[in-house]
């Protein structure tokens, strides 16, 4: 398992810094940015909290699927899921979508990354083969018989959909004066 491990980690930090280093030069007219009408984003709520529209994503998704900004992406994919399964797997569960603090502003986002994927990393590492392997437990519903390899591959997964997602999202913005309407 040691092994299987640290191939693992070592592709998390692969396709991490892929990630963060494509959000390079982020700005907030970008962040923000709705290629299509009825995109979902991230928005200051009454309260004056960043909310993620459709509640984030962690439900059942409408049909058909709204289009998304990078900031929504980025609050899904580094608070809800990177930072959310960190704090259901290693922490205290706390980390909720009431819980997090979503970056207003492109300049935010590093941080916001950075701060998840690292309690993210810090779990994965602190394993021991037999952690990799046990049963998540009764706390993961469904998935309760699924275990932390089957976890890391599912969040790993949302992190290369989304992260190139996000890309794509960068290359039309860069080029969205030659789009065809």
């Amino acid at each position: 398992m040691d092994a299987i491990a640290g191939s693992l980690i070592t592709t998390f930090d692969y396709v991490w810094a892929r990630l963060t280093g494509r959000l390079a030069g982020l700005t907030d007219e970008e962040y923000f940015w709705e290629p299509v009408a009825g995109c979902w984003s991230l928005r200051q709520g009454d309260s004056g909290r960043w909310q993620l529209d459709g509640g984030g994503g962690g439900g059942p998704a409408p049909d058909p699927v709204p289009v998304t900004t990078i900031a929504w992406r980025i609050g899904h994919l580094g608070g809800m899921a990177v930072g959310g399964f960190a704090s259901s797997r290693f922490g205290d569960e706390t980390l909720t979508i009431d819980a997090l603090n979503f970056p207003p502003h492109a300049a935010g986002v590093p941080g916001f990354l950075d701060e998840h994927y690292r309690t993210w990393r810090a779990g994965l590492t602190g394993l021991s083969p037999a952690e990799w392997t046990a049963p998540l437990g009764a706390a993961w519903g469904p998935y309760a018989e699924s275990n932390t390899v089957d976890l890391t591959l599912h969040v790993l997964d949302e992190v290369i959909h989304h992260g190139a997602e996000t890309g794509l999202l960068r290359d039309l913005y860069a080029h969205r004066s030659s789009l065809h309407s």
